[in-house]
């Protein structure tokens, strides 16, 4: 079965949930701190998603899915902000096309040029890179009391990305 990705519907939001806690508790350990990441719940990011795709005009923009028997991946991209809010693919989905397709899906959805932001200290750094995106402004942010950096990644119109 090959890839697909989508807009995510209601019964989405679970599956979404699950990949957000796994993505995030392998991609940001020693950039968080580990009692944020160990006290992720899948039942309160299911919460968030589910608000999030019943409402694709609020922060987080429209939510797509890859799929490929099971939720491979997610991303949401805000056409208000111009900017892709999130981009999470499982790790063991990870290396085989599967963000890109969830980036191409969303920068089309955008229509024209196109931002996100990335920790500092993010693995994903060099995947966006790769596809083509220029560090621009880098600024910081408080969350759960812990200052962290962090470099938004810009394109041009989705025309000029390969």
């Amino acid at each position: 079965m090959g890839v697909t990705v989508r807009p995510a519907r209601d019964g989405d939001a679970e599956a979404i949930a699950g990949v957000h806690v796994e993505t995030w508790q392998a991609a940001y350990v020693g950039l968080l701190p580990q009692e944020i990441l160990d006290g992720l719940s899948r039942r309160r990011q299911m919460r968030r998603w589910r608000r999030a795709i019943r409402d694709p005009e609020a922060e987080l923009g429209q939510v797509f899915v890859a799929e490929d028997g099971g939720i491979a991946g997610f991303g949401s991209a805000s056409r208000e902000a111009g900017e892709i809010t999130t981009l999470y693919v499982r790790p063991d989905e990870q290396r085989r096309g599967i963000g890109r397709m969830l980036f191409s899906t969303m920068a089309e959805f955008l229509e024209g040029p196109v931002s996100l932001w990335v920790l500092d200290g993010n693995p994903a750094a060099g995947f966006y890179e790769r596809l083509g995106g220029r560090p621009g402004i880098h600024a910081t942010v408080e969350r759960w009391g812990v200052e962290l950096g962090r470099t938004r990644y810009c394109w041009q119109a989705v025309s000029t990305r390969s």
